[in-house]
């Protein structure tokens, strides 16, 4: 649903905005966040696919390496813009323009807090900078984006002061960054507003989530005119990070009804390219993006969204390039059960489904995690059912070294035994290339196409979780699983989902 109708009328909305991303700069900014330039490349990429208008490469002045990374992406000619940040100062801008990026992104404090303790600068030193250095960077041949660093606390009058002198001096578009999280919704909106009025320029927001205000913050500043969404995949970023790019672009879309050109579709695999890349896993429920976001337990919404998901989400998983996930729990139903069963070749009737259902809720009552395999397990003992799963992890073994990863893993398959010897630089890899060989071998093209993990600290049987999306002979299957280690997890999740594609009697082994 759009409330374009309702606020538009309210607020001053643009008709489309623009995303300028900095997950590359701002987000790399993370602590313990390093990425290696062919790391940056494969990110850049995602998000030419997935629509930015301008990618934020970095703060070249900073290093050698830094200069090579910005340089590098600025010359693969992909669909955004590249712009680099740079302070008010000669050899930042000089940097940056001879990284060959098409942005410059200038930068100066302007509260008094920062001028008189980082910059040791009185406010007339601040607008002659500037001045000089924003006409400089125009000289240089580049957009000039100009942002007043801890704008929300800086004075306003002062603030619009700025940015008319930056204008003047040749500004392209103008920022107000929110440096440490502190703004209210209302303050975003009303300085967007203003620096609109005196600027006439495209203006963007940067907010940070200090206080976890920054999509609303970056909302609101949409609803006061701005054009430009400072945003980062995942909302990774300083401290408590940046504006999360797909919950603004979801909600730009879906609540407010106003056009951006982000491929919705792309936005689940960006996010999970740079949960692996950067190590910060996604909450599980992290919206839009977080694993729960479209899972559902409750027996009622269960139910609800078997009938129509629109009862439970106000968005299609697929929309995101996102899966629903029922979860079996103690608020389960036996919708859910019967839905769940089916992935897996089991059809059962209403009374032996209540048995189940019946020893789920106590085994969980009891704080027991109830995985697929589990589930698989209780139908079975209780019901001697006769249709059992057709694959399964009979063992794996694991050698390690600095040079790789080896895992050898035995699958039970349709009553045969399969073996198959995975490599790879990590266990989870080897483990991957372990299961693709062995299914091969036993029944045609199977390829692993994507995979999330998730660790609990908290869980001591079955400390991992995963899923994982699995081709076999042109069949996409999702399969689940649960293990002690990253490789048994994944062992068992790829051989949940060979299980279901052979239940499901879309093939027979030789056909």
């Amino acid at each position: 649903m759009s409330w374009r109708s309702v606020v538009e009328g309210v607020y001053r909305l643009p008709n489309r905005v623009y995303f300028f991303d900095t997950t590359l700069r701002d987000g790399e900014q993370t602590p313990g966040v390093t990425l290696k330039v062919e790391e940056k490349i494969m990110i850049a990429e995602a998000l030419s696919e997935l629509g930015v208008e301008v990618i934020e490469a970095g703060f070249p002045v900073v290093s050698a390496g830094e200069y090579a990374a910005v340089r590098g992406l600025a010359s693969l000619n992909i669909g955004p813009k590249i712009c680099s940040l740079a302070r008010c100062e000669v050899r930042d801008i000089d940097a940056a323009v001879d990284a060959g990026c098409d942005w410059v992104h200038i930068f100066i404090a302007t509260s008094d807090l920062h001028m008189k303790f980082k910059l040791n600068m009185t406010r007339d030193q601040v607008l002659e900078r500037v001045v000089t250095m924003t006409e400089y960077a125009k000289s240089r041949g580049v957009v000039v984006h100009f942002s007043a660093e801890d704008a929300t606390r800086s004075d306003t009058d002062f603030l619009m002061e700025v940015y008319r002198s930056a204008k003047q001096a040749g500004a392209d578009s103008i920022d107000i960054p929110d440096t440490v999280g502190v703004a209210l919704p209302h303050v975003m909106r009303r300085l967007a507003l203003l620096a609109k009025e005196a600027t006439g320029l495209p203006v963007a927001v940067h907010c940070h989530d200090d206080m976890g205000l920054a999509t609303a913050n970056t909302l609101a500043g949409v609803e006061g005119g701005a054009e430009i969404v400072h945003v980062t995949v995942n909302g990774i970023g300083e401290r408590a990070g940046n504006t999360s790019l797909e919950e603004v672009a979801v909600a730009l879309k879906f609540l407010y009804g106003v056009e951006t050109n982000i491929k919705y579709e792309q936005i689940a695999k960006a996010s999970r390219l740079v949960a692996k890349l950067t190590g910060i896993p996604v909450p599980k429920n992290k919206a839009v993006v977080g694993v729960n976001a479209f899972s559902h337990e409750s027996g009622i919404h269960v139910h609800g969204v078997i009938n129509n998901p629109q009862t439970y989400e106000p968005i299609m998983p697929e929309t995101v390039g996102m899966r629903r996930r029922i979860v079996i729990g103690k608020h389960s139903g036996t919708h859910a059960l019967e839905a769940v069963l089916r992935q897996f070749g089991y059809i059962l009737s209403t009374e032996d489904l209540k048995k189940v259902l019946s020893r789920v809720k106590e085994l969980a009552d009891s704080g027991r995690r109830i995985g697929d395999h589990e589930l698989l397990r209780i139908v079975d003992e209780m019901l001697k059912s006769a249709a059992t799963r057709p694959v399964s992890l009979r063992s794996f073994h694991q050698i390690s070294n600095q040079d790789e990863d080896r895992c050898i893993a035995v699958f039970d398959a349709l009553g045969e035994s399969i073996e198959a010897v995975g490599v790879g630089s990590t266990p989870t890899e080897s483990a991957i290339d372990a299961a693709v060989k062995a299914f091969k071998t036993f029944m045609g093209e199977v390829e692993v196409r994507d995979y999330l993990l998730f660790a609990s600290p908290f869980e001591d049987r079955h400390p991992y979780e995963a899923e994982v999306v699995v081709k076999v002979d042109g069949d996409t299957v999702v399969g689940r699983g649960l293990g002690k280690t990253s490789a048994h997890t994944i062992l068992n999740a790829v051989a949940s989902a060979v299980s279901q594609y052979l239940s499901s009697g879309r093939r027979e082994r030789g056909a």
